[in-house]
């Protein structure tokens, strides 16, 4: 068994929570290390949600990586926050999504924003995000 703390969930969108020094990419980083301590049958704890296998994380990375792929292409763009929010980037996951608000997955889409280009650095444990 392994606590796996919050950068798993399965409910809602993820919450990198990015001002306390949280990212989508240390939450990547993350699942390709439980991929490696983690055997087949290891129970993983989340801090929100059900217990989990390792291999209910594959589709939770492949949905980060594609997202944060649309996100950084449609900022390279030049497309306003407000743009990248109307596309609906989250459409296709939204029916396996348990608890997807809209509040959900507009924070998560601003943090893909945010992280894509010109994240501010860590400084003592915070991050000074922009105001949207």
């Amino acid at each position: 068994m392994i606590y796996i703390e919050d950068f798993y969930r399965n409910f809602g969108y993820p919450f990198a929570d990015q001002a306390n020094g949280g990212s989508i990419k240390g939450m990547l980083d993350a699942i390709e290390l439980i991929d490696q301590l983690a055997g087949p049958d290891t129970t993983l704890v989340p801090g929100h949600g059900t217990l989990v296998k390792k291999q209910d994380l594959r589709p939770y990375r492949a949905m980060l990586v594609d997202i944060m792929a649309k996100v950084k292409t449609l900022r390279g763009q030049g497309k306003s926050l407000k743009d990248v929010l109307a596309a609906n980037l989250t459409a296709p996951y939204d029916k396996t999504t348990l608890g997807d608000t809209q509040q959900s997955k507009d924070r998560f889409i601003t943090e893909g924003y945010d992280e894509v280009q010109d994240f501010p650095p860590v400084v003592d444990g915070k991050r000074t995000m922009p105001r949207h």
